[in-house]
């Protein structure tokens, strides 16, 4: 079986670095590959999908906007180009951004994409919808398998799809490449650039009289406190490498992930990562909580209601005054990565609910 996977750019160059680093953000497939199957990876220009987009689809995406963000840009480029035949050699294709699986799934409505399609769904659709919107998002999905990466976003997805099966595979983060240090300094830690990272409330939460706050993010941070330093980062960039970012983990006394209301499993990857290098993290209690099972209160994280700095400021000193629990929630928090969620649950998981996606059966049909 050819699995071919489509990311955006710069998987390929990781790929060849792979054994250096870390390898969760290729969602399996590295994993499944040693696992005995055929796999393929792709990027958004190999299909015709890349930035800049042309004039033509530029329009297209401004005049669709009316009703919500639909790549129609992407599917009309890919078309054109003819690129869309790069993916007939495949088994299954594997998409691992909105944009691209919902572009590819104008191409299958339309006949011109004709393998099956998984779309591996982060914050796929908002939380409140226009009827427009909602329709185009229930026509376009059929043509899709829909695989969910958080149990919060699962639930939100089989609410508004109602006549589709969503399945969930979990998230894993490399637990060969993210692992606990020696050397603790002190300094507080907290890294994101998406855009559901609450950095007003983390920045408001914090006063004069705590350590050091470190900010590892791309994104606008207003403070005057001396005590806080932003430290530009960006993963496409690489402006700062995995390297260093395992550092700032593994010598930081604990870690922070701030978080806006989503059903995007938001922080998704920094919480793991932290984890796995036996931290102890505080996160934003969101909709898009991953597994509440799994991430379970005073356990292994310390969950706070989001956006709501005194709860935030609360946490921080109880962890800052109590070492020994900062010390246990991470040690939790590592062998809770080590056996749930690692790269290689992730590419089981995933294996497991392949069978069910092979062509030969409609979209979305064997349930």
């Amino acid at each position: 079986m050819l699995l071919t996977y489509v990311f955006r750019e710069g998987r390929k160059t990781r790929e060849i670095n792979s054994q250096l680093k870390p390898t969760e953000f290729f969602y399996g497939a590295l994993q499944m590959g040693e696992m005995g199957f055929e796999v393929e990876l792709l990027e958004d220009a190999d299909i015709g999908m890349a930035p800049p987009l042309p004039a033509y689809a530029k329009l297209a995406n401004r005049i669709v906007s009316i009703v919500g963000e639909f790549p129609v840009g992407m599917f009309l480029a890919s078309l054109i180009s003819g690129k869309f035949r790069n993916l007939d050699r495949a088994d299954i294709v594997i998409a691992t951004t909105n944009g691209i699986g919902l572009a590819l799934a104008m191409g299958r409505w339309l006949g011109v994409v004709r393998r099956p399609v998984v779309l591996l769904a982060m914050g796929l659709m908002p939380i409140k919808n226009s009827l427009a919107s909602l329709f185009i998002y229930e026509r376009l999905l059929r043509q899709l398998h829909v695989v969910s990466i958080s149990r919060g976003e699962q639930d939100h997805l089989q609410k508004m799809l109602k006549r589709q099966h969503i399945d969930y595979i979990p998230f894993g983060v490399d637990h060969n490449f993210w692992t606990p240090g020696e050397i603790i300094e002190d300094y507080v830690l907290a890294i994101g650039n998406d855009r559901n990272r609450d950095w007003d409330t983390l920045v408001n939460a914090w006063s004069e009289d705590m350590p050091l706050l470190k900010i590892v993010t791309s994104l606008p941070v207003v403070t005057n406190l001396k005590n806080i330093e932003v430290i530009r980062g960006d993963w496409r960039k690489s402006i700062l490498t995995d390297e260093e970012i395992r550092e700032l983990y593994q010598r930081s006394r604990f870690v922070v992930i701030p978080l806006k209301q989503t059903y995007q499993p938001a922080g998704q990857s920094a919480c793991l990562q932290a984890m796995a290098c036996g931290k102890a993290v505080i996160l934003s209690d969101i909709y898009g909580m991953w597994d509440r099972e799994l991430m379970r209160n005073g356990v292994t994280v310390s969950l706070v209601v989001q956006q709501n700095h005194a709860e935030l400021t609360t946490c921080i000193r109880n962890l800052l005054l109590k070492p020994a629990d900062s010390r246990r929630l991470g040690a939790a928090a590592r062998e809770m990565i080590e056996k749930n969620l690692n790269v290689n649950a992730t590419a089981l998981a995933l294996a497991d609910l392949l069978p069910g996606f092979v062509e030969g059966k409609k979209q979305n049909q064997r349930y």
